[in-house]
């Protein structure tokens, strides 16, 4: 059970003095009275404590239902196994379930949560931090040991067995708080280009420590975690959304898009009836709470011109979402040019489209009609809003990469997007068609374009496998450079942190 400490000590001394008459031969008389005179002394009361584990007292170690990372589990079964050892009895170790009405605060015995549980002390705590910090931290009967990141949730663990189990157990008290930051570390992986062979239109997203690799497949959409963007690869994936039949989004699933909007997983994918003619956007909706979940169909997004279109994203930016796409203008197969427009939620549109893109100069017209303009993706660094697209014919070699920047005031109008006069990412003589783009970030904080291109010249797009390389930026102005040739060796960082580098906030 949990055991609770109380030491108070209140001594109270209380002295009578007897009271006399006194006569006099002279007859006259005087009373003598000592009043009784009261003595209080307390002693400061200790701190209420918890044994949260003992010989006598078995913990319980609570881990999130939904495990955020292998290293948040490996900080867990640290402490389970160090109780274990300590105390020859194997504390209880379940994940944070409660029954649909009951409250996960209900005091338990010895709780030790370890991660962002479903409890309000992991709640509470966890909203103390900042990147690089985790804590201990003691509520509601209750220890929290929640890092920033899985990593920092691993190394708080260390830091509670290492300081606070001993013989006697983990013995804290009431409100009590450790909170640390931790110095981050890098270790770096060599890669050489292609990372992955075959592969087209790679979408990547980072969310904390891991990574999501979204792609097309099996009549639908897969969603993969990997290890970074050094193991881009489509190997243990998840089938997150398969295709209906007799429908108008039964075939052609192109260029599928992962975000997380407000909490939630959505995935943004042009499909059509088994004619290109009737390619449309559609959102899949996250059923669970990780991205390789289950998603259902949510509908069409579109704008009330309802037009062709492939290769939605979305720009967020001021608290703002901003549906931006490739289409076209009417009816025919003439031109992709870019649109955008305002999105009321992450599944609907409510402003007409714009066009702040057509396929005008030379450098986006290669390769014959129909003239491209398509892949936007959303690039925003402080007040530097982006968005880099692809130009040209992607079955040729010219397929390249474009910019179109935000100048200011509303961006719904067209003459506040700027396009830049060249392509910013073109063919090498080694590299071929690099374009239709994504972008995420390294662990030490560094940007990272993810691409297709070609090995071989003409072979279009049977040939493209998948690369990746990091850029640099003027500013809040993207550089992207030359594609890297392939068998460059690049270095990709991966974070790391150790119980030896911490300080004490």
């Amino acid at each position: 059970m949990m055991k609770l400490k109380k030491t108070a000590s209140l001594i109270l001394a209380l002295t009578l003095a007897a009271s006399a008459l006194t006569s006099c031969s002279s007859g006259s008389g005087e009373t003598d009275e000592t009043a009784p005179e009261l003595i209080e002394t307390t002693e400061t009361p200790a701190e209420t404590t918890i044994t949260f584990a003992s010989a006598s007292v078995k913990a319980s170690v609570v881990r999130p239902e939904q495990s955020a990372g292998e290293a948040e589990l490996d900080g867990a079964q640290l402490i389970v196994q160090a109780l274990t050892d300590r105390f020859s009895t194997r504390p209880g170790f379940s994940d944070d379930f409660v029954r649909k009405n009951d409250n996960p605060d209900t005091v338990q015995d010895g709780e030790i949560l370890v991660g962002l549980t479903n409890r309000t002390a992991s709640s509470e705590a966890f909203a103390k931090l900042g990147e690089h910090e985790f804590i201990l931290a003691v509520s509601g009967g209750k220890l929290a040991v929640v890092g920033y990141t899985p990593e920092l949730t691993k190394v708080a663990a260390e830091i509670l067995v290492e300081k606070y189990l001993t013989d006697e157990g983990i013995v804290l008290p009431e409100n009590f708080m450790e909170h640390y930051t931790a110095e981050p570390t890098y270790t770096y992986t060599t890669i050489t280009n292609p990372v992955h062979d075959g592969g087209a239109d790679p979408w990547v997203v980072r969310d904390g420590d891991d990574y999501y690799y979204c792609f097309s497949g099996g009549n639908g959409v897969r969603v993969a975690k990997i290890d970074g963007l050094h193991a881009i690869t489509q190997e243990n994936y998840s089938q997150v959304y398969s295709a209906p039949s007799g429908t108008m989004y039964s075939a052609e699933y192109w260029a599928p898009e992962l975000h997380k909007i407000n909490g939630k997983w959505y995935i943004y994918v042009a499909a059509d009836d088994g004619d290109n003619y009737n390619h449309r956007m559609y959102v899949l909706e996250c059923l669970g709470d990780k991205p390789t979940d289950n998603f259902k169909m949510v509908g069409k997004i579109t704008d009330s011109t309802d037009k062709w279109a492939i290769d939605g994203t979305v720009l967020q930016y001021n608290d703002e979402l901003y549906f931006v796409w490739s289409g076209w203008e009417g009816d025919e197969n003439t031109a992709q040019n870019i649109y955008i427009a305002h999105m009321s939620d992450p599944c609907t549109i409510d402003s007409e489209r714009v066009m702040i893109s057509k396929p005008d100069k030379k450098w986006d017209r290669m390769g014959g009609r129909p003239w491209i303009n398509e892949g936007p993706s959303a690039l925003v660094k402080d007040d530097g809003v982006h968005i880099i697209f692809s130009g040209s014919g992607s079955w040729s070699d010219w397929y390249c990469l474009g910019r179109l920047t935000y100048t200011g005031g509303d961006i719904l109008d067209a003459a506040n997007w700027e396009k830049h006069e060249d392509a910013i990412f073109s063919k090498t003589s080694k590299v071929f068609g690099p374009g239709h783009a994504s972008f995420t970030t390294a662990a030490d904080g560094t940007t990272w374009v993810i691409y297709h291109a070609n090995l071989v010249s003409g072979t279009g797009w049977g040939g493209r496998s998948v690369w990746t390389q990091p850029i640099t930026w003027d500013g809040n102005i993207p550089v992207l450079g030359s594609p890297v040739d392939p068998g460059t060796e690049l270095q990709v960082p991966a974070i790391g942190y150790s119980a030896d580098k911490i300080t004490l906030k």
